[in-house]
């Protein structure tokens, strides 16, 4: 599969890898086994690490329906999601992602795991924003 995941329980963080060519398939694939798996909480802060993401047959109507979470979001509202994509392709499309997400307080995307993890892990009232 071309995404995968692991659960900290005592961080409260589900850590999602991104390798490879991503479908919609894949991404609805892994949102159901997330969604299954007894470990998840919706309301965990997810970090995605699109270190090793080369791309996707995505379209934007369907990007858009998965940041409206009209394909099944299964992170509460208030999880803060943060996307670690050090490539310029998948930053600029993560970032037009967000900018499509209602709430895009609690979605980031950043460069590297550091600045992810230190926005993941401020506290709400205190979070910095890296652009």
């Amino acid at each position: 599969m071309a995404i995968t995941y692991s659960i900290d329980p005592v961080a409260k963080l589900v850590r999602t890898q991104v390798q490879g060519h991503v479908s919609l398939e894949d991404m609805l694939a892994h949102a159901h086994v997330l969604k299954e798996d007894p470990a998840f909480h919706p309301e965990y802060a997810n970090l995605i690490d699109l270190s090793r993401f080369t791309g996707t047959d995505l379209h934007a109507d369907a990007m858009k329906a998965f940041a409206h979470g009209l394909q099944g979001e299964i992170f509460a509202r208030s999880s803060k999601r943060a996307v670690v994509a050090p490539g310029d392709s998948a930053f600029d499309l993560s970032r037009q992602f967000q900018s499509m997400r209602p709430n895009q307080e609690n979605f980031q995307v950043f460069h590297s795991t550091d600045e992810a993890m230190h926005w993941l892990q401020a506290a709400p009232n205190k979070a910095m924003r890296f652009e």
